[in-house]
């Protein structure tokens, strides 16, 4: 699906139309189709929807709300586990920087049974298995924190796990630029 989906992009610029034509709406539309449809698998599903949120085609929330309702109580297990593993294809920096989303995947985690907990593990081992080192460690420090908590340094707004600010420090930025003149100088 990914790579349909990037070669629609492709057809789309190679004819000049920005928003790649026809062909491109109506790829969308059967995103849009395939990623509400219950009948539809967990895999399959949780992977349009990611590819409409990459793309912004989900308006605010909707993909945690497709998120909650693939995650909800009444979906068997390892059928949500497959909707995650689609939906997180691809590169986890979205549950590093959207707390909602990483919110609602790890109270599905910890509400799962235990036997239903070690037939769904493999699933999810091999999603987070595929994520980068430095992303692997943000999601598990951003796990480990809990959730955002608001403190007065924050200036009421919630503070990051040790490294993480909610604003751009200037005095750190500014240390980097020599660095950056260097490596970015014509030879």
């Amino acid at each position: 699906m990914g790579t349909a989906h990037h070669a629609i992009a492709l057809l789309g610029r190679q004819d000049g139309v920005p928003d790649g034509g026809e062909l491109r709406v109506r790829w969308q539309g059967v995103l849009r189709v395939l990623a509400g449809r219950d009948r539809v698998p967990g895999l399959i599903r949780g992977r349009c929807a990611r590819l409409l949120l990459d793309d912004g085609l989900l308006a605010e929330g909707e993909a945690a709300r497709l998120l909650g309702h693939a995650l909800s109580f009444g979906t068997p297990p390892l059928e949500a586990a497959a909707w995650v593993e689609g939906f997180l294809a691809g590169g986890g920096l979205l549950l590093a920087h959207d707390e909602r989303l990483l919110g609602l995947v790890d109270d599905w985690l910890t509400g799962v049974g235990r036997e239903a907990f070690t037939e769904v593990l493999p699933l999810l081992r091999r999603t987070f298995s595929e994520y980068e080192v430095g992303v692997r460690r943000t999601v598990g420090e951003l796990v480990r924190r809990g959730p955002a908590v608001v403190g007065p340094r924050s200036g009421g707004r919630p503070a990051g796990p040790p490294g993480f600010a909610p604003d751009l420090d200037p005095e750190r930025a500014d240390a980097v630029l020599p660095t950056l003149g260097l490596l970015l100088a014509p030879p």
